[in-house]
């Protein structure tokens, strides 16, 4: 493998936390210039990748790059989920084993529930969400960066909670022994304070030099891992590090030098003992190298340790005070690997005794449930996510409660509203609803609490977007009266910040709760009703997308506008509903012409099938031909390129509705090539996803196939797959007796 990163500005990787992305190879080009940029918009780290993504790497050198990333990103095609490819293959699964927290990022629409089937039921995060009312991608994004990496300021902490520092000297080449030392070091408990350099991505070039000198300066003691690749002339080890130390052993009587030799039966050539030839190093001159000469054994644990208890004894700075605070702090440096190697067992059970001290840490106890929701050193376990997550929202209503005093109140109350919140999201992510909706309604109460606080725009923004989530919460279980007055209240409250300060994520923000609405409405059969507070939410949009004119203003007014398309088309108005589908088209064109997506080409021919249909009910065929026939030719660009089902069932439809058309018009030979189109495509969605939905839209298909046809063949196979949906599922009996006839 030939890494490379990328950083903000091209600055130094050094003591940055490390990412490490990962595609299908035919996504790279189109994937890598988004994501890492995304990423670094948030977090101050370095994000590694393969140069040759396509090259099947060595497990073993897999692992060791995979043990030094905090983070392992994906980018998420229908490629990357039906096509064999070393990122879902290989290096998803060893990520997985290894428990370390991964965020898929998915760049078509439709695959979070694919993702969940095929590759791991972890959670996911779509850039290109067309649903405006969900939560913007980047807070999401921006949500579990932070969850997951350490910022620097929290690392700076983390790096002084240490007692004091080893520099690890190795080649490149034997990196694996140099992990293994660092592991024999820390079995030690009385060693877990003890950070350990290693220069581990540290890139040769510009500021190497010092990088090494800075390390070497703070560090009380040199450990060598010692194997023959120190006898090759001109290693950095032997020409710099090595003769740095020595000179600091002169100045510093404490300052030791422990080399100790390390080699696995496995590493023999030829059956040839690979062990360093210590009389070689000798004739070099036996001064110079007398202490690289006086080899500890790694496999003569007692020597060895022996000689560390002595070394290590004499550099120990200052003592810890043992308390939860810091115990915390060395948990995050072996889970994110910061100055020690990474361990996630070490990690999990000094955070856990953060957590459950007399007097806890906090922030151990919301790393936790943190771990168990992303699966960062942990197995991904939303039950457990929960228990956490609980027990943080106790400890903060404890501190509150203890000191309430608003000259010394230290922030509780909002740190207890926050935890509510998320555990609220979690219960409804575990398929609580019930939970979910209490959680959120006592949040809620206790937002009156917060006014004298947190000041009344802040609980109110609070307060609104609460009322947000538990609105959507009633609705999903369909207590529409509950729902609406959420939403009602939501919008006052939004409203009246447009009017006193009227920032654009207020405005959009209100605009959301207008599209709650008008969802809610339509969903009640009342699309007078949807049409009214779509029209608001549109008009705000359209003032958004002229101030900014951006892809995300783009995208937010097209959904609105087509909302309002469907409705007018429902209610038979043909001319509005022609008007908002056209505005919708134009939105959709420059969004497809700007991100050259797979999903952009796709909402670009949704539209133009959506004004086909209204060029269909005004009888204009040919117009309506013609707009098929371009949403076709864009739906067959994503069936050759992709392998999502989701654009495999738009491009089927897109053959039929072309098909009926080129019946209506006389062209009977391309009708019937496109009704057998259809019927081949469908039958690969039935292939790959043998569902109810997709044996009847096959069904469908045949039926109306063998109609123009006049074939029997594909009549009677319509007639034997509604006829089996019948035999469980009776509404499908009136299908069956009509193929019958």
């Amino acid at each position: 493998m030939e890494l490379r990163y990328i950083t903000n500005g091209m600055s130094s990787p050094e003591g940055k936390p490390r990412v490490y992305f990962s595609c299908h190879p035919a996504d790279f080009d189109l994937a890598f210039p988004l994501i890492p940029e995304d990423i670094l918009r948030h977090v101050n780290c370095a994000v590694w990748y393969d140069t040759d993504p396509a090259a099947a790497p060595d497990r073993r050198e897999l692992e060791e790059v995979l043990d030094e990333m905090q983070l392992v990103v994906f980018a998420v095609t229908s490629r990357f989920l039906y096509e064999e490819n070393r990122a879902r293959n290989t290096e998803l699964p060893l990520a997985l084993e290894k428990h370390m927290p991964i965020l898929p990022i998915m760049l078509e629409n439709g695959l979070g529930y694919k993702f969940s089937n095929i590759c791991a039921k972890i959670q996911v995060v779509s850039k290109y969400a067309a649903d405006p009312t969900a939560t913007p991608y980047e807070e999401v994004l921006a949500t579990f960066l932070h969850a997951v990496l350490i910022g620097d300021e929290l690392a700076e902490k983390v790096r002084n909670a240490f007692d004091a520092y080893v520099f690890l000297s190795y080649r490149k080449k034997d990196r694996r022994h140099a992990r293994r030392l660092m592991r024999l070091i820390h079995e030690n408990e009385a060693y877990e304070n003890i950070a350990i350099w290693f220069d581990e991505f540290l890139v040769p070039g510009e500021g190497f030099n010092e990088a090494i000198a800075d390390a070497f300066e703070k560090s009380s003691l040199f450990a060598m891992a010692v194997t023959p690749h120190l006898e090759e002339d001109g290693n950095y080890v032997m020409r710099v590090e090595y003769p740095m130390a020595r000179d600091r052993v002169k100045k510093d009587s404490k300052f030791a030098i422990v080399p100790v030799e390390m080699y696995e039966p496995e590493d023999g050539e030829e059956g040839k003992d690979w062990r360093i030839n210590t009389k070689k190093l000798r004739q070099h001159g036996e001064f110079r190298y007398r202490k690289i000469c006086r080899l500890r054994n790694e496999h003569r644990r007692p020597q060895l340790d022996s000689v560390f208890l002595r070394a290590l004894n004499r550099i120990a700075k200052k003592e810890n005070d043992g308390s939860p605070q810091h115990r915390f702090f060395i948990g995050l440096a072996y889970l994110n690997g910061i100055d020690v190697e990474t361990n996630y067992e070490k990690a999990l059970k000094l955070i856990r005794a953060a957590a459950e001290a007399e007097d806890p840490c906090m922030e151990a106890t919301e790393k936790l449930a943190d771990m168990y929701l992303h699966g960062d050193g942990v197995s991904y376990d939303l039950q457990e996510a929960m228990q956490w997550q609980e027990t943080l929202a106790a400890q903060y209503l404890r501190a509150y409660t203890k000191d309430h005093d608003p000259d010394a109140h230290k922030g509780f109350g909002t740190l207890y509203f926050k935890s509510l919140l998320k555990l609220s999201d979690i219960q409804r992510e575990a398929g609580k609803i019930p939970d979910a909706v209490g959680t959120a309604r006592q949040a809620l109460t206790f937002t009156d609490r917060l006014l004298e606080e947190v000041g009344i725009r802040e609980q109110e923004r609070d307060r609104a977007l609460l009322l947000n989530r538990l609105g959507s919460l009633y609705r999903k279980q369909k207590e529409y009266a509950a729902a609406e007055d959420c939403f009602i209240k939501s919008c006052r409250i939004y409203e009246r910040q447009a009017r006193e300060i009227g920032t654009r994520r207020v405005r959009r923000d209100l605009s959301v709760s207008y599209e709650h609405l008008g969802d809610l409405r339509r969903e009640q059969k009342d699309p007078a009703g949807a049409e009214s507070y779509y029209s608001k939410a549109e008009k705000i949009r359209e003032e958004l997308e002229k101030e900014a004119s951006s892809p995300g203003a783009r995208r937010d007014l097209s959904v609105i506008l087509t909302k309002l398309g469907n409705i007018y088309k429902d209610r038979k108005d043909t001319a509005l509903a022609q008007k908002y589908y056209g505005e919708a088209l134009e939105m959709d064109r420059v969004l497809a012409a700007e991100l050259r997506t797979p999903q952009s080409r796709d909402d670009y021919g949704v539209s133009l099938s959506k004004t086909g249909d209204i060029y269909k009910i005004l009888g204009n065929l040919p117009e309506a031909s013609a707009r098929y026939g371009q949403a076709l030719d864009l739906f067959t660009v994503n069936k050759k390129t992709t392998a999502s089902p989701f654009f495999l069932d738009h491009y089927a439809g897109g053959c039929e509705k072309l098909a009926s058309i080129k019946k209506k018009l006389g062209e009977t030979e391309e009708a019937a090539r496109l009704y057998l189109a259809g019927i081949k495509a469908r039958e690969q969605l039935c292939d790959a996803s043998e569902t109810l939905s997709a044996d009847h839209q096959l069904a469908v298909s045949c039926y109306n196939a063998a109609l123009f046809l006049e074939d029997s063949d594909l009549m009677q196979r319509a007639w034997e797959l509604w006829d089996t949906l019948s035999r469980q599922h009776p509404e499908y009996l009136k299908y069956r007796d009509r193929a019958h006839l």
